[in-house]
């Protein structure tokens, strides 16, 4: 296998300025040394398609990695997106982008992996495939390696990325990952052709290979039909408990973006909110025994050096066991120095009694998504908070000592009108009126009210997966009577980009047509969309006009509740009828409210 002698290592690190980004040799690295028996081995480069820090803070990086690494005859190394000095320095010298391990060349492995987060990330696949001198059309690899897959959130509508991915993982990719790599090991060292292994890969659960599935359109745009009429069904572990969190993370040579011990405690949320993907496609709900928790997380800080725990899930506060396994860890000889973090909290008493159990006397914030800013609005997006609890609930945290309070809201949802523009400042100006009733003048002044107001997408699997996207210039206006209408003191705002979230909506629903825009768009310098520093809209609205498809198609219109949509043919436990009966729930509140009349 070809690698990037030291020399030249050297040379491609001139100038960069964050180095510990790329020279790897971190501690608990699992890969295998390639000097033992390379022949012997099936590679697979596990690709994160954004920066090093933000990729060493993913747990599947973290899972996978750790997983295939169990095998003897499978070695894992990873790949994270160059930033902007190192790939200047790859691309002046003509150097081929490298693993961290054993800096062996992309094009080298036998499989690459990619770990799809979000939308914003595909150009940053394309741009490694060119790093790797790869051709980014499967159709022009004529190589039988290596092989392209992804998998990952925004795999669940694979057509935007379809042709250039040889196949994707559609859910839990730890239950299929080794079966895969069994069948990668029978194709290499019986040198079968990629065709032979599409055939057979396709048979796993939640295998799909575009190449077998082709679109035909009617003259308007929408989908007459998709053959063959065959579902993809995603993968799914049943039983949490049968694969061990990761107790022996490779920990980063520079900060992450999440500097801790992340635990796993349950897999998927039942709360339904209508507008939120991942409510619905991590279904069913599956939660860790906390018995076993509390002894590999103390295993997990011990290996690690962490002096912090994240106990991650959709919605900690369902999670029926959180009480045992909070009390008791922090109990534990190990947790009693360790701080303890909480994601996807609800506001409810049970949920401040925990807050307050984990942040012991240090009271560093509150972290809440109300997501609506009057009742009605909540009810349709069925966010089930009640004001009266959540401003009850605000007294008690205030009285207990906290001061910071971050709170998420969302604007351009489905049936949206002034009044729920105006009930975000209402309710942040009932939350300020609390804490001036509650607080001492001596802490009044430290309050701190942080909103994060993010614009609506539709996105596929939920049941506003039909609604159009507001466009850029309505979203305009609601984030500016927002800010108009802010109280000036107590509060800060940060707003999302309404032109980078018209892109993230046009690439989750996207079809085939939107994976030429993709490619479009990156020839002609798109890349790290995701940061605001580089996200162009310009580039974008070009590559929509090039290859003469219709941004707002797949954004502010309407979709027809009958019409055929680009994900349809994968089974995700869920079904359309079902989805279609949760979009009219909300239709028949905002119908049934008078004053929305």
């Amino acid at each position: 296998m070809k690698t990037l002698s030291f020399e030249d290592f050297e040379k491609v690190l001139e100038g960069v300025l964050k180095p510990g980004r790329y020279i790897g040799n971190e501690f608990a690295v699992k890969s295998k040394n390639i000097t033992d028996a390379p022949d012997l081995k099936v590679f697979f480069a596990l690709v994160f398609p954004d920066v090093y820090e933000v990729g060493m803070s993913n747990l599947g990086m973290q899972i996978l990695y750790e997983i295939i690494n169990s095998r003897d005859d499978f070695s894992a190394e990873r790949v994270f997106s160059p930033w902007v000095d190192l790939e200047a320095n790859l691309r002046n010298s003509k150097t081929k982008i490298f693993s961290l391990e054993n800096k062996i060349f992309l094009d080298e492995f036998d499989v690459i992996g990619f770990s799809l987060q979000h939308e914003m990330q595909y150009t940053n696949v394309l741009n490694i495939l060119d790093l790797a001198g790869l051709n980014l059309r499967s159709e022009n690899r004529s190589d039988p390696k290596p092989i392209i897959c992804a998998g990952g959130p925004a795999a669940i509508n694979p057509f935007p990325m379809a042709p250039f991915i040889d196949f994707f993982v559609i859910g839990d990719g730890e239950k299929v990952i080794l079966n895969i790599l069994d069948l990668v090991k029978q194709f290499k060292f019986e040198k079968r052709n990629k065709k032979w292994f599409l055939n057979k890969v396709k048979d796993f659960e939640g295998v799909f290979v575009p190449s077998d599935y082709k679109f035909f359109y009617f003259k308007s745009g929408e989908i007459k039909k998709i053959e063959p009429d065959i579902k993809v069904r995603k993968t799914v572990i049943k039983n949490l408990d049968d694969i061990k969190i990761v107790t022996n993370p490779v920990i980063s040579n520079i900060k992450p973006v999440h500097d801790r011990f992340v635990c796993e405690i349950m897999r998927g949320c039942s709360r339904g909110c209508r507008f939120c993907q991942a409510s619905y496609t991590y279904r069913p709900v599956r939660m860790r025994k906390a018995e076993n928790l509390i002894s590999d997380c103390i295993e997990g800080i011990n290996n690690s050096g962490f002096d912090e725990v994240s106990f991650l899930s959709l919605s900690s506060s369902d999670y029926r066991e959180l009480d045992f396994l909070i009390t008791n860890f922090i109990n534990s000889e190990k947790g009693k120095k360790i701080s303890v973090s909480l994601p996807s909290l609800r506001l409810d008493s049970f949920t401040l009694n925990i807050a307050e159990i984990i942040q012991s006397g240090r009271k560093t914030g509150l972290t809440f998504a109300p997501e609506a800013g009057t009742q009605i609005m909540r009810d349709i997006i069925n966010k089930n908070i009640d004001e009266s609890e959540m401003l009850e609930c605000m007294k008690i945290a205030f009285e207990k000592g906290w001061e910071k309070v971050k709170l998420y809201f969302m604007i351009g949802l489905p049936f949206e009108n002034e009044k729920d523009i105006e009930g975000i400042t209402d309710l942040v100006q009932k939350i300020i009126d609390t804490a001036r009733a509650v607080l001492p003048k001596n802490k009044l002044g430290r309050l701190n009210i942080n909103l994060s107001i993010n614009a609506f997408s539709p996105k596929p699997f939920t049941p506003f997966q039909w609604a159009g996207q507001d466009s850029i210039e309505k979203l305009h206006q609601k984030f500016s009577k927002i800010r108009q209408k802010l109280p000036k003191r107590f509060v800060t705002a940060s707003w999302s980009d309404p032109e980078k979230s018209k892109i993230e909506c046009a690439l989750a629903r996207g079809n085939l047509k939107v994976a030429d825009v993709v490619e479009e768009a990156f020839k002609n310098g798109a890349k790290f969309d995701n940061w605001s520093e580089f996200f162009n809209f310009k580039i974008w609205q070009d590559a929509f006009s090039k290859r003469n498809v219709d941004v707002n198609y797949f954004t502010e219109r309407e979709a027809g509740i009958d019409e055929i949509l680009p994900w349809d043919f994968i089974d995700i436990f869920i079904s359309k009828e079902f989805l279609i009966k949760e979009f009219n729930k909300a239709k028949n509140i905002a119908l049934n409210d008078a004053r929305r009349n």
